[in-house]
């Protein structure tokens, strides 16, 4: 009895590792994000690209307030504090919370697997004088989490990526004489605006029936100037047109 085995040729071999590639990258996609998406909140094509990014700042004693034994939440600064810098794109009448996520399009990640931050790289950044004075304490577990779903998307390496909180940092502009008077009380939602630039959105928060700012994203160019063509974003919890709660640090 003879045998015989029949070998796929070059280009089928080439479509099988194509198609592949493509069912990895959707899996990676679903199995990170699907569970987390909000209503308004929309994943899309990591080959797409962006179109402006986000720079996004936490009120750091309003994340203490929720999150009271975090590191560096024992003595919170009252300060807005970098939570990262995410890669977004236009909102439609449907959706007006568009963005990539878990890509693996940045410089030195592998299509079809997770590209996270190597223990070196996180350390050293995390360590870095002028990238510390701008985040939460400990920063390691936040810039792993950043990295990986938003860095990945900014067609930027591990370095340059987060070299951009400081290198972007001057876009979060705000009133601070006209916010200083806020901290520890409170504000109605429409006059706080009024402390901040017009290409700037919000994230709240209620606990004990009190509505407290969390968030403000600044929408900005990859240079840093200000980008007005999507007003409608909305990231997370909108603030009602309501009192504000703004606390102080400890």
């Amino acid at each position: 009895m003879c045998s015989f085995s029949i070998r796929p040729t070059k280009e089928v071999i080439q479509i099988m590792k194509t198609a592949y590639q493509m069912l990895s990258t959707i899996i990676l996609i679903l199995s990170a994000t699907v569970w987390a998406l909000d209503d308004n909140e929309e994943i899309t094509p990591s080959e797409a690209g962006s179109q402006y990014w986000v720079y996004t700042v936490t009120w750091q004693p309003s994340f203490c307030l929720q999150n009271p034994k975090t590191a560096g939440c024992e003595s919170p600064p009252e300060k807005f504090l970098t939570h990262g810098i995410w890669p977004y794109n236009n909102s439609t009448p449907e959706k007006n919370n568009r963005h990539p996520a878990f890509c693996n399009t940045a410089p030195g990640c592998e299509q079809g697997k997770e590209c996270e931050i190597s223990a070196g790289n996180l350390e050293q950044i995390a360590h870095e004088p002028e990238i510390a004075a701008w985040v939460t304490a400990n920063p390691e577990g936040m810039f792993k989490h950043e990295w990986k779903k938003h860095g990945t998307c900014s067609g930027k390496a591990v370095q340059d990526y987060f070299n951009d909180i400081v290198r972007l940092r001057p876009a979060v502009q705000y009133d601070q004489a006209k916010f200083a008077t806020w901290v520890g009380g409170s504000v109605m939602f429409d006059e706080l605006k009024t402390a901040f630039p017009s290409n700037a959105s919000y994230r709240c928060f209620v606990k004990d029936a009190k509505q407290y700012l969390h968030e403000v994203f600044y929408k900005i160019t990859p240079n840093g100037a200000p980008y007005e063509d999507d007003a409608a974003l909305q990231i997370g919890i909108a603030c009602k047109v309501q009192e504000t709660f703004i606390p102080k640090g400890k």
